[in-house]
Order: C-alpha cells, then structure tokens, then sequence
C-alpha cells in the first residue's frame, strides 16, 4: 500500500490546486473524452414487454418531446419518436479513467401503482486502466438496479471488497455488454442494469442497442430474441449537470435535489446519479458512484493493485473535503481511559464519514493523529489501495457541514467530543487549522472546497 504524509499546509495548497484540476484541466495524455466514450459505449441488451406497448422500454433522451420539462414525459411517450440515445461522464485519475452510462426510459410501468412510476434513470460504471493503451484497458464495471450496485470483473486478481463480485462481463468487439430489464414487476424487470449473461430475451422479445456511427434511431421492430439491432447517440451529462438547480414544478426538470421531476404515479421517483445510494455497501455514501468514483470502486472491490484517487479530471461535486488530522483533548473513556476517537461527518445531515472510514484506539491528549482512510483502528479495515483522506461529494447548494469528533464506545456507543459546523459557499475554500470543538474537547483540521 502506497502511504503518503504531508504537512497541513502542503496539503492546503495541494488541495486548493487540485481543485482548479477537477474542475476541468484534462491529463496532458487524456484522450477526448467523448472519444474515450465511444471506444467503450457498452452493447445493450433490452429487453422489452408487449404488456405496456414495448416503446415505453425504448432507451431516448429526457427531451425526446422537445422540453425539458419533467412532468409530462408519462404522458409524451407515445405521442413522440423515441429515438436512441445513451447519456455519459467521464473522470480521471492518475491510473484510471471512470465512465458512467446513464439510460433513461420516460416510462417505468408495471401492473400495479406501486410498480409505475414518471420518468426512469438507471447506468452503469465502467473503469478503464491507463496501461499505455490510447484508450486503456477494461478492468471492471459496477451496473445499478432498483438501487443497488452489482459487481463485475474478469480479472481473477480482484477480489470482494465491502460486495461480493457478481460475475463476469461479455464483449462484442470489444464492447462490454449490459442488460437492461423490461417493464413489469419483480426483480428482473423495471429497466433494473446488469451484465448480460448470454440469456435469451423475456417472452422472446428483446432489441440491441449497438454503438456503431453514433446515430440516433428509432426502434421500427422489436419482435424477435434480440433479432433486431439499433445505434445509439452518446450525450453529455453535462446537459443534466448544468440543469441540476432547476428544481420546481412540472415545467422543471426536477422535483427536488436529484431527482428528476414527476407526478404520474407517485412524486420524483426516479433520481440521478448524484442520489443513488446502496443502502448496504459498506462507507461508499450517497452519490458518491458520481461524485467520487475512485472511492466508490475501492470500497466495493479488493486487489485493485495501482489505484490512485487522485483526479486529474473530475468536475462532477459539489464538495471536496481533506480530512488531515484529529487531536484528542479528553479522555472520555471511564476512569479517565484515553479517547478512541473517529470523525463523523454529515453534509445538509447525511452521512459522508464515520468509524469505517478511520478511527484512532487510545489517543493520547494534545496529540494530532493524522487521517487516511482505512488507517489505524478503521472499522473498515485496510482495504484501500493507497492512504487517501480526500472524499468528493454531491450535495445542494448552501449546505450545512459538521464535523463531530467521537469517542467509540461498546456497542455502537459513543460519546461527542464537540462539534464544527461550516455552512461554504459556491466556489469558496474553508481551511480549518486545529479548530476546537464546540465544547473544547477536540481539535480538527481539515479542508473544504466547493465547486
């Protein structure tokens, strides 16, 4: 395992400057990104239903019916061509470029309410090695389904991390392919992505989106066990990006932060990427699969070997938070037994960091201990595959930030040790220098920079 220590104020500037990097200076060898893209566009196996007219499982753009107003795309499905469209992002690191693909289905129907919901957003990551390759080699991919991740890789050095590995990937010609679930009910189905198996089509009616021109095309058959095969664009997240404070009624394209607008069925049911969260795998929090691909791929998978989480292109956050070091003021343990101290961090009261990311047995008073994840007594463990204190995240703007410093106790027991609470605004940088907490009892120092 790589170990990395700097001074606090080495890490300041370093992380002052690389914040400028994330923000859209690409890696002086990067290949254009929609080139990058392109190269690995998956092959895409959709399945489709009779049951609910088979358009409502055609893969299009969000404004097929020409605005980009959530609220009426139920009811546009089938009064507009749906023509064939994927959404992507890229980021990079010094060892590995990230691509997201995003599908998007103005309809997810089924047979009862519960199972129908306005507008439908599901992906699949992808995690490409810089070995020296123009575009890199294919490591791995991580697909989402009715919000949880599955874990993909042929190569036999990756192991499970906080998830189990839940097979291997096909390609066509050098293509990975996915699967995509048709409408309807249960777990295979809801447009839920995983990688395709081989498996003939549900009900023998199935299509293939294939990458080929990057055309834009309308599904005219789709009868047949995969019989029929159709281009597709690639799109820019960007375009979602850059709308993602457009949030309001129906004319806007979203209800609430990350969550696309809808009120068919139920209210912004379907959310993107900068909300997804798998509720039990292990400290990758919500979003960050978006925001922070690196440590997302890192908590689910072992043996990753080189793996860097530093970004060379990564625009896709809200925060960037450096945790340096914690210091302990108070024994809190009984009969004045030093502090087993751990940060706990939400951001607007979500979780981003806790016990699992690091956590210091026994600190002795007026001592800084320095954070890298998986360090010391991390109840994670060392499964990281460098020591990294840096963590992106994806939050609404003008959010309250604190920082609490705990002492473990027992049986999930603590006790607080004080809290700091920032509230950064865009594009502001708050450098906390062995700041007390809110009762005196401990020290953090740590780096917040907003995008």
């Amino acid at each position: 395992m790589k170990k990395v220590f700097r001074s606090f104020f080495s890490l300041v500037l370093t992380t002052v400057l690389l914040s400028g990097m994330c923000a859209g200076v690409v890696g002086p060898d990067s290949p254009d990104y929609s080139e990058l893209a392109a190269v690995w566009a998956p092959t895409i196996y959709q399945d489709v239903t009779t049951s609910y007219d088979v358009r409502a499982d055609f893969l299009t753009r969000f404004a097929f019916d020409g605005d980009w107003a959530g609220g009426n795309n139920w009811e546009n499905t089938f009064s507009y061509p749906l023509a064939s469209a994927v959404y992507y992002s890229a980021q990079e690191t010094e060892t590995h470029y990230f691509i997201n693909y995003f599908f998007f289905h103005p309809r997810d129907d089924g047979p009862i309410s519960a199972e129908k919901h306005e507008n439908d957003f599901e992906g699949a990551l992808f995690v490409i090695k810089k070995d020296g390759a123009p575009y890199g080699s294919f490591v791995l991919m991580e697909t989402q389904a009715h919000n949880h991740f599955y874990q993909y890789s042929n190569d036999s050095s990756i192991i499970d991390g906080s998830d189990d590995i839940d097979g291997a990937v096909i390609f066509d010609n050098g293509h990975p392919c996915v699967y995509i679930s048709p409408n309807g009910i249960g777990t295979n189905a809801g447009h839920g992505v995983r990688a395709y198996d081989g498996s003939a089509a549900q009900g023998d009616d199935g299509i293939i989106y294939r990458y080929t021109d990057g055309l834009s095309m309308v599904p005219e058959n789709a009868a047949g066990n995969y019989e029929y095969v159709y281009d597709y664009e690639l799109i820019s997240m960007d375009v979602f990006w850059e709308r993602r404070y457009d949030i309001g009624g129906p004319d806007s394209t979203f209800g609430a932060f990350g969550q696309l607008y809808g009120d068919t069925y139920g209210k912004n049911k379907a959310k993107m990427p900068w909300a997804w969260d798998d509720p039990d795998d292990g400290p990758a929090m919500i979003g960050v699969s978006w925001s922070d691909p690196a440590h997302f791929v890192d908590v689910h998978f072992d043996g990753l070997g080189d793996f860097s989480h530093t970004y060379l292109y990564n625009p896709y956050f809200s925060h960037m938070i450096t945790i340096d070091s914690i210091t302990s003021l108070s024994n809190e343990d009984a009969f004045n037994d030093e502090s087993d101290i751990y940060l706990y961090l939400t951001a607007d009261n979500e979780k981003q960091i806790d016990a699992r990311f690091w956590k210091f047995n026994q600190a002795e008073l007026n001592v800084p201990k320095s954070v890298f994840f998986g360090m010391d007594n991390a109840e994670f463990g060392d499964h990281f595959s460098e020591a990294y204190n840096t963590l992106y995240i994806c939050m609404n703007r003008d959010i309250e930030i604190v920082f609490e410093v705990r002492d473990a106790d027992a049986l999930g027991a603590y006790n607080s040790m004080g809290t700091v609470s920032i509230t950064p605004a865009p594009g502001e940088t708050i450098v906390l220098d062995a700041q007390l907490t809110s009762d005196g009892k401990a020290m953090i120092s740590a780096v917040v920079v907003t995008n």
